[in-house]
């Protein structure tokens, strides 16, 4: 497996932090440097569903506990076991970093089928936000049924000093991948979209579930944002999904990644078993 691990410690740093160096004046320091050793807060995933039905999307949280106070930084590096059962397909900025009330730095990449990362930033001299919290979240594929392990392969975080720490990785997480068992009744006979929380700031969660259908055939699906005045927000999600219950969160940014005003605002998911909407309102 192609991971970020010591084999690959120097690629594993990519380019957020050599072009952030140029704007922050960032402490020259390393963790455990002084007279008091660096704190080493714990990274972890939240607690992922039960199981995944094959098509769907699943997301994953990455969480900071609060041994640590201020942060201004991180790099979260993951790696999956098996891609046929499971692949990654976004990455979404964390709740601490979007409601820190500075400008922010986002990056991700997927390095390889088995291995992502993300990384982020607060601009500015002395930024920074408390932990614990939210990170960043992973958004991933099931994709035929089977377990596939989710590991933290690698962790950077900066404190308010821009001092790197010493972080904990937690354990790795299962995401389990298996059809429904018993019934058809599972699954809606007219699919719905809604969301929660409704009314939010500043994201949301839209769950799509999308009706059997004609079996287990997968279904065209595009998810739109629009105003009220009809002009599209944001093109949200275009690919095929199954039938079932599908989790896509919306960040309540643009296309263009501007933060939308308040509002309300019409969710419109076309499929082939149906045309489902849901309207949802930003407050700021």
């Amino acid at each position: 497996m192609n991971q970020c691990g010591t084999t690959r410690a120097a690629s594993c740093v990519l380019p957020l932090f050599a072009a952030l160096a140029a704007l922050i004046p960032w402490e020259q320091a390393s963790a455990g440097a002084g007279p008091f050793a660096a704190p080493n807060p714990t990274v972890s995933f939240a607690s992922p569903v039960e199981y995944v039905e094959p098509g769907a999307l699943c997301t994953l949280q990455v969480m900071v506990d609060g041994a640590v106070d201020s942060l201004s930084c991180m790099g979260v590096y993951i790696a999956l076991d098996d891609t046929a059962v499971a692949e990654f397909k976004i990455a979404y900025e964390g709740e601490l970093f979007k409601t820190a009330g500075h400008p922010t730095f986002f990056h991700w990449e997927e390095t390889a089928p088995d291995s992502a990362n993300a990384e982020d930033c607060v601009l500015g001299y002395r930024t920074y936000f408390l932990a614990p919290g939210e990170l960043v979240r992973f958004v991933f594929r099931a994709k035929i049924p089977g377990s596939c392990r989710i590991s933290i392969a690698s962790i950077r975080l900066w404190d308010i000093n821009r001092i790197e720490l010493a972080p904990i990785a937690g354990a790795h997480a299962d995401l389990v991948v298996r059809a429904s068992t018993g019934n058809d009744a599972a699954f809606p006979r007219a699919g719905a979209l809604y969301n929660y929380p409704n009314p939010f700031n500043p994201s949301t969660v839209l769950t799509l579930r999308l009706p059997l259908g004609n079996g287990w055939a997968e279904s065209a699906v595009r998810l739109d944002i629009f105003s009220v005045s009809g002009d599209r927000v944001r093109a949200l999600y275009a690919g095929s999904l199954a039938a079932g219950a599908h989790e896509l969160v919306w960040d309540g940014r643009d296309d263009r990644g501007a933060a939308v005003a308040t509002g309300v605002y019409i969710g419109i998911a076309q499929t082939g078993r149906g045309v489902f909407k849901r309207k949802m309102v930003v407050v700021r």
